[in-house]
């Protein structure tokens, strides 16, 4: 091998071995850049679901009473939530409220007298809410992610009416009341808007803690209150 050849061959090697191990390194370090730029991007989940406790209000007309003022209601609640994209999604509520007892007025036309006769109803109230709402999340792979909801509250109510046969005496006229048990089912729509936080302890479980408000057929505002716990999936 003559002096140039090589000369000219050892300088190849020498770049060789300065070359191959430097796009090896680059070629690694793009690898793995590129591995954790695709791990740091957080996964959408398809659904979630929370089971919570709350309270809530309305009034008593939006229950088919004829008077005013506001109840409470202690209830259980199980939202199942389908995700269009990371901050938009679907969802629907099912509510359980509890039993109350309460009592409302039952007017009437009496013969011979100018005003109307009147009797206590005492009724058996269940409520059950059915709540679809479209909902927008903030914030991306955070630990707390506060959100806006609008929707519609749906009442469901069944009422259990009874009254016991009565006689009573009004500017000296006499009339009497009949007796009644009646069931009669009613269903209730109404706006509601809401905001809250979901609080994540991982990538899947959180806790997520809400306040809505809609309005009644009071045309008052009429708060509600909840916290539970749920998980993505």
């Amino acid at each position: 091998m003559s002096h140039s050849v090589f000369q000219t061959w050892l300088e190849g090697a020498i770049v060789r071995r300065r070359v191959i191990p430097l796009t090896a390194a680059v070629t690694l370090i793009a690898a793995t850049a590129g591995a954790q730029t695709a791990g740091s991007t957080p996964e959408i989940p398809d659904w979630d679901v929370t089971f919570s406790l709350g309270v809530l209000s309305s009034s008593p007309k939006d229950e088919g009473q004829t008077r005013g003022g506001t109840v409470w209601h202690g209830e259980a609640l199980l939202d199942l939530g389908h995700y269009w994209t990371q901050h938009l999604k679907t969802e629907a509520g099912i509510s359980f409220l509890n039993q109350r007892e309460d009592y409302d007025f039952d007017a009437f036309p009496v013969a011979g007298l100018p005003d109307r006769g009147y009797s206590v109803v005492q009724q058996s109230i269940r409520l059950a809410l059915i709540t679809p709402a479209l909902t927008y999340q903030f914030g991306e792979n955070e630990f707390a992610h506060p959100y806006v909801s609008g929707g519609a509250r749906i009442e469901l109510l069944d009422i259990h009416s009874r009254r016991y046969a009565q006689t009573f005496t009004q500017n000296r006229t006499m009339y009497s009341v009949p007796a009644l048990d009646r069931t009669d089912s009613i269903v209730v729509v109404r706006p509601v808007v809401a905001a809250g936080f979901k609080s994540y302890f991982n990538e899947r479980t959180f806790i997520r803690t809400e306040v809505q408000a809609s309005i009644g057929a009071d045309h008052r505002v009429h708060p509600a209150a909840r916290v539970g716990f749920g998980f993505d999936f």
